[in-house]
């Protein structure tokens, strides 16, 4: 080929695509801390106000109350074992200087059993004009919240819908690729359960999204996952198959994986993820997952022991909706 045939090829090729500009309608970072929250400390040392999750799993137990009265069930199990997780997620998220959050980060819950988990957090960061009056209304047919979050009835608090679980890693997998493409600089986080780490979209994108980093096709990714080894059935492990080497498997698919053995130490949750988030910054040619283990249907004891871990409702009736308060806080005094 000689230089005018190579000058010829060059001039040919598509010029670089400009992505489509389309204004979020996501909601703001809310203005205030939440009403509830605990602190823990960042890597500089300095205390960060974190939504409490125990006032996830008060105001989800409530919310079944509502949900069950207006003849619509409601998720316990699911929420219950995300509650450290979301908390420590958004408080990073959040705290986003000089941008909007949803500038700075995609969060994807492809955890739709654990939605409920993230409106009662959001209710207390008031995010988008949320009250804990606003979940009274949860599964009603006037309310935005679903039962699975649903992007086209909730754009101001859901990017991408999340009802057939395993379907949120791969959207959240185009849209690294989507940013990387358009030189956005923004982190992609997914929040996924063990149960939808078995769906086949999900294995694909779990193979995908280290091979694709690694030549440079990615933006930096953050995958959560919340293992407790229960299905809506009972436990995995007891009565099919064990999922542990699946996720052991993960380091040698490329994962940079971070292991955190207790995913209701609030403390350690927010360290790794703050760690995760910082490491897929500074080298975005390996995504990070964060094997964290957790307890389904944490905060009662009845459905922390259930084979199912107590997936719908946490209590026999709404009169028990007290005791099951003290039994979530423990010896922590029940907040007014």
């Amino acid at each position: 080929m000689g230089a005018d045939d190579s000058a010829n090829v060059k001039a040919l090729k598509a010029p670089a695509l400009t992505p489509i500009s389309i204004p979020t309608r996501l909601a703001a970072a809310p203005s205030e801390p939440p009403k509830y929250s605990v602190t823990v400390q960042d890597r500089a040392g300095a205390e960060v106000a974190v939504a409490d999750p125990n006032a996830t799993r008060a105001a989800v137990a409530l919310m079944n109350v509502h949900a069950v009265v207006g003849g619509a069930a409601c998720h316990w199990g699911g929420p219950a074992a995300f509650a450290e997780i979301m908390a420590a997620a958004h408080a990073l998220m959040f705290a986003t200087k000089g941008r909007q959050w949803h500038e700075a980060f995609h969060f994807v819950n492809d955890a739709g059993h654990t939605e409920n988990g993230v409106y009662a957090l959001r209710a207390n960061y008031a995010f988008d004009g949320m009250s804990y009056e606003t979940l009274r209304g949860f599964r009603g047919i006037e309310s935005k919240l679903t039962g699975h979050g649903e992007s086209h009835i909730n754009p101001e608090g859901i990017l991408i819908s999340n009802g057939p679980l395993g379907s949120g890693l791969p959207q959240a997998q185009g849209l690294a690729i989507g940013d990387k493409m358009a030189g956005n600089e923004r982190v992609t986080l997914c929040t996924i359960s063990d149960g939808a780490m078995m769906e086949g979209e999900a294995k694909e994108s779990v193979a995908a999204i280290p091979g694709l980093a690694a030549k440079g096709r990615v933006n930096p990714f953050v995958l959560i996952l919340s293992d407790n080894d229960t299905k809506l059935s009972g436990r995995i492990t007891d009565d099919s198959f064990s999922m542990q080497p699946c996720f052991a498997a993960l380091a040698h698919l490329g994962w940079k994986v971070i292991e955190v053995s207790d995913g209701h130490d609030l403390q350690s949750v927010y360290s790794a993820l703050e760690g995760g988030i910082a490491e897929a910054k500074s080298n975005p040619a390996q995504p990070v997952c964060l094997w964290v283990k957790t307890i389904k249907g944490k905060g009662i004891a009845a459905t922390e022991e259930s084979a199912s871990g107590g997936h719908g409702f946490p209590l026999k009736s709404g009169e028990l909706f007290n005791e099951g308060l003290n039994e979530i806080y423990g010896d922590a005094n029940v907040p007014t």
